[in-house]
């Protein structure tokens, strides 16, 4: 699994860091005596163990190197310090950024990218917490791709929304719900709503697959008192 972050721009444009976290086995596999086809040889770089000839071998790489490369081992809270949080926080200091995951079905995608929303939310409550000077305003929305249409999360209506260019501000989502976020309590909320309403499905390596592509936004604000 790739987990792919946007960071502030630099004089070249914007910076972009991505992370490799190679999933353990599952139950399945493990009974089946199936054995990981990639491995860990340091901090940045991944090998594939495969039976390719040596001829094969020059045409088909078997080492690659990221910024930072995750074993089965590591913990997501590990794979969030060391690898997103930097980046999840920018916002917190005026400065667009993203994190996102990519990968085939059943790689660990939703699983992962849980767990960095969760630990991205708490960090930033923390901060508002340590600097009481500001006041800060928190706003949360949430999307769904599923078969090229985009959904409200938020929302009970299943309408499909119209993507719409602003000249300002790009890209838009028409209609997209944003919620003042109280408390952590009330992300808690607006989140376990957005799990229930995404498209699921049971396929030959996950029997709850995420269907579709989730999209969370959180836009913050403040002021100096």
């Amino acid at each position: 699994m790739e987990v792919t972050n946007q960071e502030e721009p630099t004089s070249s444009g914007e910076r972009i860091f991505v992370s490799v976290r190679l999933r353990p086995l599952n139950e399945k596999e493990i009974a089946r005596n199936d054995v990981s086809d990639w491995e860990c040889i340091n901090d940045n770089t991944i090998i594939y163990r495969n039976n390719l000839s040596i001829s094969e071998r020059s045409v088909y790489p078997t080492a690659y190197t990221f910024d930072t490369v995750f074993g089965p081992d590591c913990s997501t809270r590990q794979v969030y310090e060391e690898g997103a949080k930097e980046v999840a926080l920018a916002g917190v200091r005026g400065i667009n950024s993203s994190v996102f995951a990519y990968g085939q079905t059943s790689s660990g995608k939703t699983y992962t990218m849980d767990g960095i929303t969760e630990y991205t939310v708490a960090d930033i409550y923390e901060y508002i917490e340590r600097h009481q000077e500001r006041e800060f305003v928190l706003k949360f929305s949430a999307m769904e791709i599923y078969n090229e249409s985009v959904r409200d999360l938020l929302s009970t209506d299943t309408t499909p929304l119209r993507l719409l260019d602003d000249p300002e501000r790009g890209t838009v989502v028409e209609k997209l719900s944003e919620e003042t976020l109280r408390d952590w309590n009330h992300f808690k909320e607006h989140l376990s709503l957005c799990e229930a309403q995404r498209q699921i499905g049971e396929t030959s390596l996950n029997e709850t697959s995420s269907r579709s592509h989730q999209i969370l936004r959180l836009v913050q604000l403040s002021v100096l008192l």
